[in-house]
């Protein structure tokens, strides 16, 4: 009996060539490593190979630490953006809440007996306040 081609089951739909790529990359990536696993360990002395079994597990054993404070640090990090998008809506909502405070911190003056080490009894220090008027201008007053 002679078949048709109507009566061929249609090929079944290939994957992507990345996908294959990916594949074939994995698996020969998976099987260098075994590879290099076996031959590492038949040269290692019982030594080594003890030292490298306990770094393996003291690594394997970090790691769900390592991803509990990682999911810790995004849950915080989507926090702190929520926050501050919801004060930036508020802020364009209901405007600035107002002038932040201005805290002006005068240095402290130095003591008299300073003056006397520059000489003179009348001479004047260089930090120290020069006689006169002093004027002030104060940024973002209304005139």
């Amino acid at each position: 009996m002679q078949r048709h081609y109507e009566d061929w089951d249609a090929p079944p739909p290939s994957s992507p060539l990345g996908q294959r790529l990916a594949r074939f990359v994995a698996l020969m990536g998976a099987t260098f490593a075994i590879t290099a696993a076996v031959i590492v360990t038949r040269r290692l002395s019982e030594d080594s190979l003890a030292l490298l079994i306990g770094l393996s597990c003291g690594v394997m054993a970090m790691l769900p630490t390592l991803a509990l404070g990682f999911i810790v640090w995004r849950r915080e990090d989507a926090q702190r953006c929520e926050t501050a998008q919801q004060q930036e809506q508020s802020q364009r909502q209901f405007g600035y809440p107002g002038m932040p405070p201005v805290i002006v911190v005068a240095p402290q003056a130095m003591p008299t007996d300073y003056q006397r080490a520059f000489g003179a009894p009348n001479a004047t220090a260089p930090w120290m306040p020069q006689p006169g008027h002093r004027t002030f201008t104060i940024v973002g007053d209304e005139e």
